[in-house]
């Protein structure tokens, strides 16, 4: 057990201090909210361009503005794809067509269960000034309805949450790089009526005041945790705050996953451990540059 001359570090490197890529990546990225904010973005992009994109809503506005024509034409080819409807199977059909400029061209459209044999007539609806926008009349352009998108609710609420979580952190972050360091007195230990709940744990949340003194004058500083041992184990707590504006501060301990205080005063680089929390936002990124250059 550490005694409390040894509990007591204290950060003597002076800012501005230098942190990392990786360090600075670990602490904006990691975290349960931002997380779970990257996992929602990473299965709603797969989703978006597998989907989203290939989904009527992309026809709505410019099927209001072409004077459609239409045409007789033929169903070339008719087969079933993996998509479900309404409990039927979504069918695509290749279709061409001739509207008299010399040329035959060729189109795809949907339906949900089979309308069509290949080598029956139907008629085409193609835009006259490109008839290589067309559709047959009575199916529908794509695989996937326009309903389809209300499933980008997902990588919605993944974007709010790591915007959420994002200003806290960078908030962290700039105390970590200009922030003086200093030790504050507890003085108040309240419950919050909040619990966390760890498995079949359940943890009360706690919020701790402390008080330190800048140029003469008392401040405060405050933390909420639902493990009261990180910020009671010492006579005073590590407390970091901008000298221009004391009231900008935090309390070290309170802050999961900060780097480390080295013996000799200074800021521990990141564990290599810690590395996991980038692999989310990375494969999110990945996809959408992948999709983007496929596309």
């Amino acid at each position: 057990m550490n005694t409390p001359a040894e509990n007591q570090r204290t950060l003597r490197e002076l800012p501005p201090r230098h942190l990392d890529w990786y360090t600075q990546a670990v602490l904006l990225l990691g975290g349960y909210v931002s997380q779970t904010g990257w996992a929602l973005l990473a299965i709603g992009s797969v989703f978006f361009w597998h989907t989203s994109v290939n989904s009527g809503v992309k026809y709505w506005w410019r099927d209001r503005t072409v004077d459609w024509q239409s045409k007789e034409g033929v169903i070339l080819e008719a087969d079933s794809t993996a998509t479900m409807q309404d409990g039927q199977r979504v069918w695509r059909y290749e279709h061409s067509f001739a509207p008299g400029d010399g040329y035959r061209y060729r189109g795809v459209s949907f339906s949900i269960g089979k309308k069509f044999d290949a080598g029956q007539l139907a008629f085409i609806q193609y835009n006259p000034d490109d008839p290589r926008d067309n559709y047959a009349i009575g199916l529908r352009r794509t695989e996937y309805p326009k309903r389809v998108n209300l499933l980008l609710l997902v990588p919605l609420l993944g974007l709010v949450l790591v915007v959420y979580s994002f200003p806290r952190k960078w908030r962290v972050l700039r105390l970590l790089k200009i922030g003086d360091f200093t030790r504050g007195k507890l003085f108040g230990k309240n419950p919050t009526g909040e619990v966390f709940r760890k498995g079949v744990k359940v943890l009360p949340v706690f919020r701790f005041d402390f008080r330190f003194e800048h140029n003469g004058g008392v401040y405060h500083a405050t933390c909420r945790t639902h493990h009261p041992a990180l910020v009671e184990d010492e006579n005073t707590e590590s407390i970091l705050y901008d000298r221009f504006k004391p009231s900008f501060n935090l309390v070290y301990d309170a802050v999961p996953s900060l780097p480390k205080i080295t013996k000799s005063g200074k800021l521990a680089p990141m564990p290599w451990e810690r590395a996991w929390v980038l692999f989310l936002p990375g494969f999110c990124l990945a996809v959408n540059l992948v999709y983007l250059v496929m596309r």
